[in-house]
């Protein structure tokens, strides 16, 4: 259907044909206009939509784009980039929180680790943190849970934020491309340039809502808000005090527990630092020695790890291509290293 109305009454206001309560009569999509009295095509237009899923979806965006966007903008909603049970699976394959955690508490992990996990604890390690990952949740599933939920929630609030923030802008960015200002359920243009736009889509003839449809639709926009969701990570925006304060009180929870169970088997977890303190100022875990009353040279150990509250050393012996396992007590480790003897080293 032809309809004129629009536009002639666009070109009539800035002769001063007409004022602007004609003008805002003029379509059903004019809210309001700020008068530039002095040049009437610098005034602005304010065009309004029911709502902002009409406005976006007028300006020819993608579905996909539409509720991403709705997601990150809401105050009554959020977008979930990491679930409960993503988080779980990320946690046992040796990530999510083990990066977040401060010196305090990656020290009093470390102190739990060397209590439950017979290896050298080494936090950049992959296959260490998913060993870690599998004792804790086999021991302290309750605990070790709540940590990663508190994880995921600040990881969601800062990348809604961050979403918050690239979408705003992308948005504004683009409407700014084709002269307009988005509002809240809106657009804003100056007379003049609603004028240049049916000028240049050759379509004076139909009514504002037409004509951004075929503005927008010449030009749809995709923008994929929703394709890549680890670009919104961005860790300086990340609550690590908040993360920490949480997962350190658990993280001492854990430590005072199993420091509990120890003393039930009268085992104190100050001998048992002690202990590994020692065995660790001379051989570092992880580390390949020869026995050194071994003239061969043919056997080589190495300590894997500490066990509480049983107060053991977990070494791997090695000789030629074959290795074994044992759990030592103190003495009987310096009993190996200086009296080899005593032990069936050749059963290795």
């Amino acid at each position: 259907m032809i309809s004129l109305e629009t536009f002639v009454a666009l070109r009539n206001y800035v002769k001063g044909k007409i004022d602007a309560h004609q003008l805002m009569d003029a379509d059903k999509l004019f809210d309001s206009i700020k008068e530039d009295y002095r040049n009437p095509a610098e005034s602005i237009i304010r065009i309004d939509f029911r709502n902002k899923e009409d406005l976006l979806k007028t300006l020819g965006l993608a579905d996909d784009d539409i509720y991403f966007y709705f997601d990150v903008t809401s105050p009554y909603n959020s977008y979930e980039f990491i679930d409960h049970y993503s988080a779980i699976e990320e946690f046992k394959d040796g990530y999510g929180f083990y990066n977040y955690l401060d010196e305090e508490n990656k020290y009093t992990l470390s102190q739990i680790s060397r209590a439950i996990l017979p290896k050298k604890v080494d936090f950049g390690d992959d296959e260490f943190l998913q060993e870690l990952s599998a004792v804790l949740l086999q021991n302290f599933k309750r605990e070790t849970e709540d940590i990663i939920d508190d994880y995921a929630a600040e990881k969601n609030y800062q990348m809604n934020r961050e979403a918050y923030k690239v979408v705003e802008k992308e948005l504004k960015d683009y409407t700014d491309s084709l002269g307009f200002e988005v509002t809240d359920t809106g657009l804003r243009i100056s007379v003049g340039q609603l004028i240049h736009l049916y000028l240049m889509e050759n379509a004076i003839h139909i009514p504002l809502k037409k004509l951004l449809e075929k503005v927008f639709e010449s030009d749809k926009q995709y923008f994929g808000w929703s394709d890549d969701i680890y670009e919104y990570a961005n860790d300086d925006d990340f609550d690590s005090v908040s993360f920490n304060k949480y997962a350190g009180r658990i993280l001492d929870n854990i430590l005072d527990r199993i420091v509990d169970a120890g003393e039930e088997l009268g085992v104190d977890i100050n001998d048992f630092t002690a202990m590994t303190a020692r065995i660790e100022k001379k051989f570092k875990a992880g580390e390949w020695y020869f026995l050194p009353k071994d003239k061969t040279k043919q056997t080589r150990f190495k300590v894997e790890g500490f066990e509480f509250p049983n107060m053991k050393i977990s070494v791997l012996l090695q000789k030629g291509l074959k290795e074994k396992k044992v759990s030592l007590s103190e003495q009987n480790f310096y009993n190996l290293l200086y009296q080899p003897s005593l032990f069936s080293l050749d059963e290795i």
